[in-house]
C-alpha cells in the first residue's frame, strides 16, 4: 500500500488498516508512577518471601514514588504451578497485603511453561484425552517440547479459545486468592518451539501462539509483556528486550522504543534501569554509578519507568537523590503522559515519536538519540560516557530544563553535561 507523503501519514494509514486502536488502555498507575521490580534484588540476595518483603519495606522507606511493585520469577514450586513454594513463600497473601498497605499495586511474574511436577494431569497427555497441550506435527499423540532459558517444558495450547480461557481463569483465581492485581507475562518467543509444533489450527505457526498468549493479557489492566505477535493496537504494556549494563546497550534504548511505537505499541518501556541482566549486579562485577544514573534519566520522561536494582543499595546517598529527583519528575509529568496515553488509545499515535515523525522532511531521519514526548517536549538524554550530547532543535522557540530559551532550527553541541542533568526542551511557540 501507499499512503501519504510523510512517515506519520504512512504510519496512521497502516495503523487504521492493520492494527486499529479502540480506546482501551493499560492501568493508569503503570504510567503515572515509577514501577519497582524485585528481580535484581532477590536474585542477588536470595529469592524468598523474606527478601521480597525487605525490598518492599526499603522501597517504602526510600522516599521514591512508586505505583506498581512486581514480584518476579522464582516464587513458584514448579513452572506451571498456580501456587507459591511454601518453603520459600509461606504466606504470599501477607506479601501482597503489605504492598497494598503501602499504597502500591502488586504484579506477579508468570509464564505458560509446564513441568511434569506441576500439572501431571496436563503433562501426561494421552491420545483420546482433551487436546490441551501443543502437540508435534510428526507425532500428534505426543506433546511438543519447548526449549527455553530454564530448561525444557511443554505448554497448554493457548491458540485454542477454550484452553486459553482455562489458563486465564486459573490466573484470575490465583490473583484473587493471593490478593494481587495483574501479571508480568514472560515468554511468547516463537523460537522456543524447536519442534514442528501442531496448534489448534493446522495453519498456525509459533508466532500465532505468541499472539494467543498476548490475548490473555487483555483480561488484566496491570500487565507486562516482553514478546508476542500482532499485539499492535492492544492495551498491553511492552517491555523492551533484556539490556545489559553497558554504554553500548544504553544507546539502543531510545531507537528501539521509537520503533516499537511504529509497530503499534505505544505503551512501551525500556528494560530495568541500569540493565535487567542479574549477572551484571553480582558482587565483583563491574558497575558504573554514572551509567545507572544516565539509565534512570533515559527512562524518566518515557511512558513508563521501572527500577529493579535498588538505588538506595547500589548508589551513594547523593547519587540516589539524583535518581529520586527523576522518579519524581516522572510523576510530575504523569498528567501529560496520560494525555498522550488517551490520545494513543484513540488514534494509535506513538507516545514517543521520532524527530522525522514529528518534523518531516527537515533532515532528521537519522536522529535517533532524542525523541518527542507527544507534540510538546523534546527529550535528549545523555547516553555517551563522556557526558556529551548533540541536540537537534527544530524551528520555533524552545525552553530548556534550565529555563533558558532557544530559537531553532539549530544544533546544540553540549559538553561536560553534569551528572544531575537531563536535557529536555519544551516547545513554547512555532
Amino acid at each position: 500500500m501507499t499512503a501519504g507523503k510523510t512517515l506519520k501519514e504512512a504510519y496512521l494509514e497502516a495503523c487504521s488498516k492493520h492494527f486499529p486502536f479502540d480506546g482501551r488502555e493499560p492501568a493508569e498507575l503503570m504510567f503515572t508512577y515509577p514501577q519497582f521490580n524485585n528481580w535484581i534484588e532477590t536474585v542477588v540476595l536470595g529469592i524468598n518471601q523474606e527478601n521480597a518483603e525487605k525490598f518492599v519495606d526499603a522501597l517504602h522507606e526510600s522516599g521514591f514514588p512508586c505505583g506498581v511493585v512486581m514480584i518476579d520469577g522464582g516464587w513458584q514450586r514448579y513452572h506451571g504451578c498456580r501456587d507459591f513454594n511454601p518453603d520459600t513463600f509461606p504466606d504470599a497473601t501477607k506479601l501482597f497485603d503489605k504492598i497494598h498497605d503501602y499504597g502500591y499495586k502488586g504484579i506477579l511474574w508468570c509464564s505458560y511453561f509446564l513441568t511434569p511436577d506441576s500439572r501431571p494431569e496436563y503433562v501426561n497427555y494421552r491420545p483420546g484425552g482433551q487436546n490441551i497441550l501443543v502437540r508435534r506435527k510428526d507425532k500428534p499423540n505426543e506433546a511438543a517440547l519447548v526449549w527455553w532459558w530454564s530448561g525444557i517444558s511443554v505448554t497448554m495450547d493457548l491458540t485454542a479459545p477454550a484452553v486459553r480461557k482455562k489458563f486465564t481463569d486459573e490466573l484470575k483465581a490465583m490473583a484473587e486468592r493471593f490478593h494481587f492485581d495483574g501479571f508480568k507475562f514472560d515468554g511468547g518467543d516463537p523460537e522456543y518451539f524447536r519442534e514442528n509444533a501442531l496448534f489448534s489450527e493446522p495453519w498456525m505457526e509459533p508466532a500465532d501462539f505468541g499472539h494467543a498468549f498476548n490475548l490473555v493479557g487483555l483480561e488484566f489492566p496491570y500487565n507486562e509483556y516482553r514478546a508476542g505477535f500482532k499485539a499492535g493496537g492492544l492495551p498491553l504494556v511492552v517491555r523492551l528486550h533484556d539490556v545489559g549494563h553497558s554504554w553500548e546497550e544504553l544507546a539502543t534504548i531510545v531507537p528501539d522504543m521509537l520503533v516499537a511505537g511504529l509497530c503499534g505499541q505505544p505503551y512501551v518501556f525500556a528494560d530495568m534501569i541500569g540493565g535487567g541482566l542479574s549477572s551484571c549486579f553480582y558482587p565483583g562485577k563491574s558497575f558504573s554509578h554514572k551509567l545507572f544514573i544516565r539509565s534512570c534519566q533515559v527512562q524518566a520522561l518515557t511512558p513508563m519507568m521501572q527500577f529493579s536494582a535498588a538505588p538506595w543499595r547500589v548508589l551513594t546517598p547523593e547519587e540516589c537523590e539524583i535518581c529520586r529527583k527523576y522518579a519524581s519528575l516522572h510523576v510530575e509529568f504523569g498528567p501529560y503522559i496520560m494525555e498522550q496515553v488517551h490520545h494513543a488509545s484513540a488514534t494509535g499515535e506513538p507516545i514517543m515519536r521520532s524527530m522525522e515523525y514529528e518534523f518531516p522532511n527537515c533532515g532528521y531521519e537519522n536522529v535517533t538519540q532524542q525523541f518527542m514526548l507527544g507534540p510538546k517536549y523534546l527529550i535528549a538524554p545523555v547516553t555517551n560516557e563522556d557526558d556529551s550530547k548533540i541536540i537537534y532543535l527544530p524551528a520555533g522557540r524552545w525552553k530548556d530544563d534550565l529555563g533558558k530559551t532557544w530559537k531553532g532550527p539549530r544544533i546544540l553541541d553540549l559538553k561536560d553535561i553534569p551528572i544531575e542533568r537531563l536535557p529536555y526542551y519544551e516547545k513554547i511557540s512555532k
